[in-house]
Order: structure tokens, then C-alpha cells, then sequence
């Protein structure tokens, strides 16, 4: 609880600061309790499929889900390889006020595989970790071109086979400029507070990344972005190009798929599909 706690009063002074500016929105007023009118939802931008997440929130109210039903990801280096298998992992949203939602990051199955090509591979399977985030918009919501946010979550070490073994803490900050209704641009700077579990130490993770979206048509967007990562372990940067087309099946129901392409060594090449709904 305490990691809870601790997470929730980094963030409460962004949420009570919206309140102040909850007048300049369509939906100005509405609450957890009171939730937006169907009718006056805004459009559904989750956080997916890239790595640069989405500076808007859920409507104050309503419920989004954004998973992914299946994920990929392969790495290896000379004679030693990595696979693991993801299935399900679903993020959870709960709107509270028109700037701030609440999240949990909940990894329902992994199959993780790892061998040298001279020994018997090592597998693991099963429930992973829980991630409790809190989302506040800083900038937006109210129908300008620009947004910007905050997020911080909180890992929880709750997976027994597959998962990390302690506790892990993290913020991002993505924003957003819509140069049109079409076209899209995002930057977001991420960093963590992870755990090497072999080597039983701390270490900072940073990564930026920048994507640009751009809807061909009502049904038909597609994303491309450029994702770096450093951390203090190695002092080294990956980097991966990331691409896929989302379809827009109504305006609560967003299909996408693609993959994430290793642009340097030790970086996963990856392979998804996944779906994001609002009730």
C-alpha cells in the first residue's frame, strides 16, 4: 500500500489543479460519479500501439480497455537467444475527472524462453506483474492542437514464474501536436527505476521516443516511430523503428497490429496484435 500511496501523492496537486480548468472543456463537470454523456465523448486515443503513449484520458466515468491480445518478441546475440510470448496483456483505464484517469497494467500470461545454442533452453510461463499508473493531462483536452501529460505507475513484483522480484517506479511525460484532423506528431521522454535481477542492483532506464500518425481515411491510420533507450547498466543506446496500421471499426473500437524493428544489437524484435475498447 504504501507504493500506492506513495505514487498517488506525487501526482494529487496535477489532478486538483485540472479543476480549475475543467470550465474550458465540452465536458466541463463531470466527475467519476457523473459521467460524461455518451454523446459528448471525445475521441478515442489510447495509449497504444507505439511506445510513445496518448497525453489524453478516458472520460470522466467510463471504462477503456487496450490489450494486447498477442505480442512476440525475439533477441539474441551471437550464440545466445531470448523469446518471449505475451498473451492478453491488457491495460485498464477508469476515467476520474476530464484531466486524470487511473490505470492498471495487468500481464495475464508470458512464456518466456532462453538458450545458448549449447545448453537446454530455460522456460518459464505464467502470471505476470501489476502496474498501478496515474495519468494527468498538464495541457489539452480542450479541442487546441497541443497536449501534454504526466504518468507515473508503480510495478508490483505480484508474478511468481515470469515477472521482476521487487518493486519498480516510473514517469513519462508525452506530448502531442495535431498538425490536422489527419496528421499527428508525439514526443514522449520516459524513465524507470528498475531492477537487474542478476545482478541484484538498481539502474536507470531513459527512453525518448517521437512517432507521427496520420488517418488515411475513417477507418485506416497508421503509425511510424523511432524509439532510444540508455541505461546505466550498460551506458550503451538501442534503438528500434516501430510501424503498423490501426483500424478504426466504430468509434469505441480501435484493431491494430505491427512490429518493432531492432535498429541496434540487444534490442527485441517484436510482433503484435492488439485492441483497444471504451464502454
Amino acid at each position: 500500500m504504501k507504493h500506492i500511496f506513495l505514487l498517488l501523492t506525487t501526482l494529487l496537486p496535477f489532478a486538483l489543479a485540472a479543476q480549475n480548468n475543467d470550465s474550458l472543456t465540452a465536458n466541463a463537470g463531470y466527475t467519476l460519479f457523473k459521467p460524461t454523456p455518451r454523446n459528448l465523448l471525445r475521441e478515442l486515443r489510447p495509449d497504444r500501439p507505439g511506445y510513445s503513449e496518448s497525453p489524453f484520458t478516458v472520460d470522466p466515468g467510463h471504462f477503456q480497455i487496450e490489450s494486447d491480445l498477442l505480442r512476440l518478441l525475439n533477441k539474441g546475440e551471437n550464440a545466445h537467444h531470448e523469446r518471449t510470448f505475451y498473451l492478453n496483456h491488457a491495460l485498464l483505464k477508469l476515467g476520474l475527472t476530464t484531466h486524470t484517469d487511473i490505470q492498471a497494467e495487468v500481464d495475464m500470461y508470458s512464456i518466456e524462453k532462453e538458450w545458448d545454442d549449447d545448453q537446454e533452453p530455460e522456460r518459464n510461463q505464467g502470471f505476470g506483474d501489476l502496474t498501478l499508473r496515474l495519468k494527468h493531462t498538464l495541457l489539452g483536452q480542450d479541442g487546441k492542437p497541443d497536449a501534454l501529460a504526466v504518468i507515473g505507475f508503480v510495478r508490483l513484483p505480484v508474478g511468481r514464474s515470469v515477472g521482476n522480484s521487487v518493486t519498480e517506479y516510473g514517469l513519462l511525460i508525452p506530448y502531442s501536436h495535431d498538425f490536422s484532423k489527419e496528421f499527428n506528431l508525439q514526443f514522449q521522454v520516459r524513465g524507470d527505476w528498475d531492477y537487474d535481477t542478476d545482478a541484484e542492483q538498481r539502474y536507470v532506464l531513459l527512453a525518448p521516443s517521437t512517432a507521427i500518425d496520420y488517418e488515411f481515411s475513417k477507418f485506416l491510420s497508421a503509425f511510424a516511430e523511432v524509439v532510444g533507450m540508455w541505461n546505466t547498466r550498460h551506458a550503451a543506446w538501442q534503438a528500434s523503428f516501430n510501424v503498423g496500421p490501426q483500424l478504426h471499426l466504430s468509434d469505441n473500437l480501435i484493431v491494430d497490429f505491427g512490429t518493432h524493428l531492432a535498429l541496434t544489437k540487444n534490442t527485441d524484435q517484436e510482433y503484435f496484435l492488439g485492441v483497444s475498447f471504451r464502454r
